[in-house]
């Protein structure tokens, strides 16, 4: 379903965009690809603390409308909506994800070993992981917004939500909601917006 491989395109001409076609039906199978490439975004110590809820039928439409009193066009008329949650236990998926590796054979058994013992001993500070899983969330969110122009799709970001019962709405209690971004083809625009120059945010020294 690809019809975009520019990058200078996809990278300079994304926009925010709050009004989608409302007959437009995004596959399970594209979603799926669309992330499968997106989480190749990085990750500390690749832990991956992120964790993704789907909205896309009628019915999670109805079920999780509560959670966006806010945003309602995007809610409403998006193709699909994306909940993006940090996982606050430190390294849950620490495992699955190494033991993956060495069953590809990139990473030796020992190596995994030493890993995950240094995880389990490793006294960390709770607010240290969130932040932690917060920057892995955006990395993996911006990822999910350039990758959708790849597929013809537009995107919005949205942090006007209510965080506090998302976890509790999808029961993720060990979890933060961090964002939600709406999926679609757009109709209208976005606004383009102006960009401050690295001059007046930068210096090289």
């Amino acid at each position: 379903m690809k019809t975009n491989n520019d990058f200078k395109d996809i990278l300079l001409n994304r926009r925010s965009v709050r009004k989608y076609k409302t007959d437009v039906v995004i596959t399970d199978e594209t979603i799926k690809t669309l992330f499968d490439e997106a989480l190749r975004a990085p990750s500390a110590n690749n832990l991956q603390p992120w964790t993704f809820k789907v909205i896309k039928t009628l019915e999670a439409k109805a079920k999780y409308s509560h959670l966006f009193p806010w945003n309602r066009n995007q809610y409403e008329t998006s193709s699909f909506m994306v909940v993006i949650l940090a996982d606050k236990k430190y390294a849950s998926r620490a495992e699955m994800i190494y033991n993956q590796q060495v069953e590809r054979g990139t990473m030796a058994a020992d190596v995994r070993d030493r890993h995950l013992k240094a995880f389990e001993e490793a006294q960390v500070n709770e607010l240290d992981v969130i932040k932690t899983a917060y920057l892995d969330a955006g990395f993996v969110a911006m990822n999910l917004m350039l990758n959708a122009r790849a597929f013809g799709l537009d995107t919005c970001p949205i942090g006007g939500f209510d965080k506090a019962n998302a976890p509790i709405a999808f029961n993720l209690p060990d979890h933060e909601a961090v964002m939600a971004l709406s999926f679609g083809v757009k109709d209208d625009e976005g606004y383009p917006s102006l960009r401050l120059g690295f001059d007046a945010v930068g210096s090289i020294e």
